[in-house]
């Protein structure tokens, strides 16, 4: 019985990380869409394109995709090698996975997990991500939040238990945000 009480109370942890990331995708990709380049957190506004990333992506490499179900939505799992770099650590590495969703209207639901590391693998950090992309022909571009989880490594210290926004567009380079 403790099982499944436990088993609920994660369950229903994650459908409410789940609804409030989504609802921070929809207002992010409306702020870099068509519409108002304004973005309204905590009644401040910030202008996303004034504010420097401190991650950017130089190159992306999928090593294998595969369906791994078709019903009632195409569900997609990506393991991908993404390099970048970090202001204040310098060049890394980031392997990621993610289960891509896409449903009847062309949308895609993304849900990622990875590891950031330093080039010589002697320091890395964690994180889940949740984005969306309305297919609009082309490539799709991703737009999304990161959860840095916790590291007890002083290099990416500064991520610690962080959330993160980002972008991705048709050239699939990933540029993220901290989110204060």
């Amino acid at each position: 019985m403790a099982f499944g009480n436990s088993m609920q109370k994660h369950t229903y942890y994650f459908i409410i990380t789940g609804f409030f990331s989504l609802n921070i995708i929809i207002n992010f990709a409306y702020v870099n869409g068509e519409a108002a380049q304004t973005l309204f957190v905590n009644n401040t506004i910030n202008k996303i394109n004034e504010l420097e990333p401190f991650y950017i992506a130089t190159s992306l490499e999928c090593l294998d995709s595969k369906e791994i179900k078709s019903h009632p939505y195409i569900v997609f799992e990506d393991n991908c090698i993404e390099k970048a770099t970090i202001n204040g650590i310098g060049k890394i590495v980031n392997q990621e996975t993610f289960l891509n969703t896409v449903i009847e209207n062309k949308t895609v639901f993304g849900q990622g997990r990875g590891t950031i590391s330093t080039e010589d693998g002697q320091s890395s950090i964690d994180w889940n991500s949740y984005d969306a992309n309305l297919v609009k022909g082309g490539y799709p571009g991703y737009r999304g939040i990161i959860y840095f989880n916790s590291t007890s490594d002083d290099k990416f210290a500064f991520l610690n238990n962080t959330v993160g926004i980002y972008e991705s567009d048709s050239d699939t380079v990933r540029t993220i945000w901290s989110w204060e």
